[in-house]
């Protein structure tokens, strides 16, 4: 089984980027028809990776530390170079609409964006303290307003160990800063260990990127299941994030 690597992220550079070369993109209609493929690239699409300083500059914009692997990540692909076409509802005209995204954030032009992803953790676990009553034994003594639940709420998510969003509502746990890290999905106030680090979770999430057949797909969800169960008390015991599990 490949390891989250230099290795295995300059395979998938390659290979991508000598298929975006050449890649004749579907019609959002052909897109539509067929159930292969999950956007539609780019031709040229190319990954723009950093180089250490950028990423020492990154670290200190945002007061955090990225794990190695995390790290490393960044150094080989970090983002592509231009938007993915996917399909969006549109509530106004109730179609199916092409929408321009990001596969995943640009650190250095989507500060905003990375900015509402971590505001969107705090909004949906107030949202859940307010109407649902949600209150945590180790989150301390519960306040009786509701300004002062928003400010504890605040206060506990400023205090826990960091989480970087790396797509959609998956988040990394940053610390302790280490190789090996879980990746966690977020709705709300419910938090599930989505993959039990980096490698299954790009196995799981881009599949067709990497080319992975159903039997190495078979064999990657199994092995991420168990490496998760392994380790769950582990990550019941991280402060705050844990108990939201």
């Amino acid at each position: 089984m490949p390891h989250f690597d230099e290795l295995f992220l300059t395979q998938i550079r390659d290979r991508t980027e000598a298929k975006w070369r050449d890649y004749q993109p579907l019609t959002f209609e052909q897109f539509l028809a067929q159930d292969s493929m999950s956007c539609i690239w780019q031709k040229g699409t190319k990954w723009l990776g950093l180089n250490d300083g950028e990423i020492d500059s990154i670290e200190k914009q945002w007061s955090l530390r990225f794990p190695p692997d995390y790290r490393l990540f960044l150094k080989i692909l970090h983002c592509l170079d231009r938007p993915i076409t996917i399909a969006t509802y549109d509530g106004d005209t109730r179609k199916i609409i092409p929408c321009d995204s990001s596969l995943l954030p640009n650190w250095q032009q989507e500060a905003e964006s990375i900015k509402n992803a971590y505001q969107q953790l705090i909004d949906d676990l107030t949202y859940e303290v307010l109407q649902n009553n949600v209150w945590k034994p180790g989150w301390g003594r519960k306040p009786v307003t509701r300004y002062g639940l928003k400010q504890q709420i605040e206060v506990l998510i400023a205090q826990a160990p960091r989480l970087i969003p790396i797509y959609g509502h998956r988040f990394l746990l940053a610390e302790p800063c280490i190789a090996g890290n879980p990746v966690l999905s977020w709705h709300n106030s419910n938090i599930i260990i989505y993959a039990p680090d980096l490698y299954h979770f790009f196995c799981k999430d881009f599949a067709e990127l990497l080319e992975l057949n159903a039997h190495d797909l078979h064999t990657i969800s199994v092995e991420s299941k168990h490496y998760s169960k392994k380790r769950r008390q582990e990550y019941k015991s991280v402060p705050f994030w844990g108990e939201l599990l």
